[in-house]
């Protein structure tokens, strides 16, 4: 018996052996698997999720998390939902930063299957991923006794993803700039009509308000003849930052032409967009730009207001504002048309 005991425990090792080695190549097969999906997709929320299914299948992980900083922006991906307050504490930590609300869940729903642990945040595996344009870091929280080759497993997959990611962020930025004016910082013409017809197909679908403010700078071919165009265009660059800053985040500036301007205003009635093209109006009155010679730059601009009636288009509507400019322009400039008095008297 104790010969039997001793032969036995000898062949423990090469028994622990045999299976780690089959271990090992079943999950490299599985890596394998996923790294194809992972390397064909083209999207940042179905990258992610190609990799927590290949991490989910080789680690079986409790917690899975994944947040990316941009410039100013923080987003987070995780899986389970349930654990987004534990995460939210370690993610504001490492990123210095509070309050922030951008969490995407991988999955639609964890399901009752969902086992929730209790952790501390020094249980947490992270990675880092950056380059000179993001800041990202992965966190993992296994399920499972990691072997020396599963180290190997994670770290591929993490280079994948700052490859996938330094990919997916730098077509963003290619694809930002082939929608905005690089001079006013606005959306282009060609963006903005993409834009308006997602805007008022979401408006007709939902039953929602919709209104655009259209306006045009005074007599701004002066400002060039006089200045020069270096000039003319800081007095553009200036008003359009002053614009920005007073309309809602889910606003949107474009530059329709050379000194017209479109702001397409979501979930706005007219009386509303009519007191915002008032307050702009003066904003821009009030705007001076330096010129050469200590000379200060003045101008104004006419504005014409309109609202999308129910199950029109974008033809109708920027028709609309475009006959209420030019009743603005032909009413002596530098007003909003049509009139709050007039509105009220018609309605």
């Amino acid at each position: 018996m104790k010969h039997l005991l001793k032969e036995t425990m000898k062949k423990i090792p090469l028994l622990s052996g045999i299976f780690l080695g089959f271990a090992r190549r079943l999950d490299y097969k599985t890596l394998s698997r996923y790294m194809l999906k992972i390397n064909e997709q083209k999207q940042l929320s179905a990258i992610l999720k190609e990799a927590s299914r290949c991490l989910k299948d080789i680690l079986n992980y409790n917690l899975f998390a994944f947040a990316l900083q941009d410039e100013d922006k923080l987003e987070v991906w995780i899986d389970p939902k349930v654990y987004k307050q534990a995460v939210r504490k370690v993610i504001e930590q490492d990123f210095n930063v509070k309050g922030f609300s951008n969490f995407h869940p991988i999955y639609d729903d964890t399901g009752p299957h969902v086992r929730t642990v209790t952790f501390h945040s020094t249980d947490l595996i992270s990675y880092v991923m950056m380059d000179g344009k993001y800041f990202a870091k992965l966190y993992l929280l296994p399920d499972r006794k990691l072997f020396i080759y599963h180290n190997e497993i994670i770290n591929i997959i993490v280079k994948s993803l700052g490859i996938s990611l330094t990919n997916y962020m730098n077509i963003k930025r290619l694809e930002n700039a082939a929608a905005f004016d690089p001079m006013t910082n606005c959306y282009n013409r060609r963006e903005f009509e993409r834009l308006i017809e997602h805007s008022i197909a979401n408006a007709n679908r939902y039953g929602r308000d919709l209104s655009v403010i259209m306006f045009d700078l005074d007599h701004f071919k002066g400002v060039n003849d006089k200045y020069g165009h270096l000039v003319g265009d800081t007095v553009l660059k200036n008003i359009c930052q002053a614009i920005h800053s007073k309309i809602r985040r889910g606003d949107y500036l474009a530059r329709y032409g050379g000194e017209e301007f479109v702001i397409v205003l979501p979930d706005t009635k007219r009386p509303r967009a009519m007191e915002l093209a008032e307050r702009l109006k003066q904003v821009i009155e009030n705007l001076t730009t330096e010129a050469r010679d200590g000379k200060t730059i003045k101008i104004t601009a006419s504005f014409g207001v309109a609202a999308l009636k129910r199950n029109s288009d974008k033809i109708r509507l920027l028709k609309e504002a475009d006959n209420m400019l030019y009743k603005a322009k032909a009413g002596g400039r530098n007003m909003v048309m049509p009139k709050m008095r007039l509105l009220n008297t018609q309605s």
